[in-house]
């Protein structure tokens, strides 16, 4: 089990009254990737930003299928990045293209403006706004397939099977609660950033400047950056329910 799955066991196994937002989850699984990624020496950071570590002959370190998309597809992105370096225009177009990914007003910048010229790799928190997207979908699916995530038996009034899906009782399952029960820093810390624990603050045990903790601070930031784009939008929604009702709507 890589982290990221153990990361989605621990929030589908949560109390009811813990769910955890899906947004949120997207950014912790994608930063949860990524620090599995540099523990396996196929990425590593320089300063905030992900760059690759050389392999001679191109062979590479890890097994799971989920973390090998995910490097196949920061491979993708700086390369376009650094197309887009050649060509200004270029860079333009691909920080427009990106407006889906974060809150709005808070894009990703062109190389050019970013100084990425002299800094290569992308950003740690560019980082979670891309992978993260319906990160869940891949997870969730992952899950299916070997058997964790699966239909609940009973049936509704006895003659429509239900769609909900339970977590059953597998050596995956079963490692993830493990992981969870030994209070691993880095599970914990991800884990609690996005709510699993309720309002615990994170635990302050993964080691000042190692890469796990430079992850943690960017998917705290993003997780902030999207609650604030939540509460704006719930306060522009709130504002417009009473301007209808003001005009008797």
């Amino acid at each position: 089990m890589t982290t990221p799955r153990d990361l989605i066991v621990v929030a589908m196994d949560v109390p009811p009254d813990l769910l955890v937002d899906r947004g949120d989850l997207s950014l912790a699984l994608a930063g949860a990737e990524l620090i599995d990624l540099i523990a396996a020496k196929e990425l590593t950071l320089r300063g905030d930003r992900v760059v690759p570590v050389p392999r001679p002959g191109g062979e590479r370190r890890t097994a799971d299928r989920l973390l090998e998309e995910a490097l196949t597809a920061y491979e993708t992105a700086t390369r376009s990045a650094e197309a887009a370096d050649r060509d200004p225009g270029k860079a333009t177009e691909r920080a427009a293209g990106e407006a889906g990914d974060r809150p709005t007003g808070k894009r990703a910048q062109p190389a050019a403006e970013s100084g990425a010229d002299d800094n290569p790799g992308e950003r740690v928190e560019d980082w979670l706004w891309r992978r993260g997207r319906d990160l869940p979908t891949a997870y969730i699916a992952a899950l299916e397939e070997d058997g964790t995530l699966v239909p609940e038996r009973h049936r509704r009034w006895g003659l429509l099977p239900t769609s909900r899906r339970v977590l059953a009782d597998t050596p995956g399952r079963r490692r993830a609660a493990q992981h969870w029960a030994s209070d691993a820093p880095v599970l914990r810390a991800l884990a609690t950033l996005i709510g699993v624990k309720g309002d615990e603050p994170p635990p302050d045990e993964v080691p000042t400047g190692s890469p796990s903790r430079v992850v943690l601070r960017a998917l705290r930031h993003a997780v902030e950056e999207l609650a604030e784009e939540r509460r704006l939008r719930t306060t522009r929604l709130d504002r417009a329910n009473a301007t209808y009702r003001s005009r008797g709507y």
